[in-house]
């Protein structure tokens, strides 16, 4: 048996969506869920540099909210812990995995194979880690409304 559910966020819509299916598993399974924020340094000409300590403070209150947001979505938290670690994103949720029984991460877009076959963090997740990895697609964005009654919206509409 391992350590329970680890799950990665980074502040997106994705890794909150992930981060509520972990809760709602930590629950069923009675197992903890460790939060895992990585942070490094922003890059760009245009981004400020903040201090390590900075962005360490910065991740920390991330967690606090992601953690109450979550909660809140869900009516109820497992056992909870919350990890900040500086460097790549994959890197330190495969560490941080090592002896889970399950890793959690949201993905923003629809790749599919392409994503797997990538860079992506879920695909370097899911070459590297040792426990089962679970891969949670973000909230679909919501299209224009069809009109299930005017064959021509229906020929014109896709599916997802």
């Amino acid at each position: 048996m391992g350590t329970g559910i680890v799950v990665g966020i980074e502040g997106t819509p994705a890794g909150r969506v992930a981060l509520e299916w972990a809760f709602r598993e930590g629950l069923l399974r009675g197992a903890p869920v460790t939060v895992v924020h990585a942070w490094g340094q922003p890059v760009g000409r245009e981004v400020k540099r903040m201090s390590d300590v900075e962005a360490m403070r910065a991740s920390s209150c991330m967690l606090v909210a992601a953690v109450a947001e979550a909660e809140r979505a869900v009516g109820g938290k497992p056992e909870v812990i919350e990890r900040s670690r500086r460097g790549a994103a994959a890197k330190v949720l495969v560490d941080e995995a090592a002896d889970a029984d399950l890793l959690v991460v949201g993905r923003a877009h629809h790749a599919g194979v392409v994503d797997v076959l990538g860079q992506s963090v879920s695909a370097e997740c899911v070459r590297h880690a040792n426990s089962p990895v679970v891969i949670v697609p973000g909230s679909p964005v919501p299209g224009p409304a069809v009109d299930v009654t005017d064959a021509a919206a229906i020929v014109g509409a896709t599916l997802d």
